[in-house]
């Protein structure tokens, strides 16, 4: 890694970590059904939760798991090799999973959701989450498995985003 993208990456993990750090009590939880989604806004949460049930559906699914198998750590572990060290299978891993507001600054680009690899913490996009996902509830479902990948410590580029995406909702469907 270049030294300007290795100082990238360290300033994302920091505005992430800052975020998720700034919330303390504050961050309302979603309710009983996914006390992990603690957006502030009951409409974003709904969303986010929502996608979550559709997305942990999805990973109960054989063919979706194959994608712990497809991907890797940047050290070439396979995905599924992390998720087995939680002791967790894969839809269960997803409710260990934290959702909070994103900052305005990290979705000033065209992200939904952002995590750093190997954080149990993903940062949520609220409002332009509610739109995709009213959209498609599809591909809202995969952003939530996308940012799974990476939190089980999938890097990106490469794979790029997009690349990421695109072979979730080929398997996910």
């Amino acid at each position: 890694m270049k030294g300007r993208e290795r100082g990238a990456l360290w300033g994302r993990r920091a505005l992430v970590a800052a975020t998720v750090f700034g919330l303390g009590s504050g961050a309302a939880p979603a309710g009983d059904d996914a006390p992990n989604v603690r957006l502030i806004h009951s409409s974003e949460r709904f969303a986010v939760a929502r996608a979550l049930g559709g997305a942990t559906r999805a990973l109960g699914h054989p063919e979706c798991q194959a994608l712990l198998d497809e991907f890797a750590e940047d050290s070439g572990r396979p995905l599924r090799s992390a998720l087995q060290a939680s002791g967790l299978r894969a839809p269960e891993y997803l409710g260990g999973i934290f959702f909070y507001d994103a900052s305005p600054r990290l979705c000033g680009t065209s992200a939904l959701a952002v995590t750093t690899p190997g954080s149990r913490a993903v940062l949520v996009c609220g409002s332009r989450f509610v739109r995709q996902a009213g959209r498609s509830s599809r591909y809202a479902e995969a952003i939530l498995i996308h940012e799974a990948l990476h939190s089980l410590g999938l890097g990106e580029n490469p794979p790029s985003s997009d690349y990421i995406t695109e072979r979730i909702r080929a398997r996910c469907g």
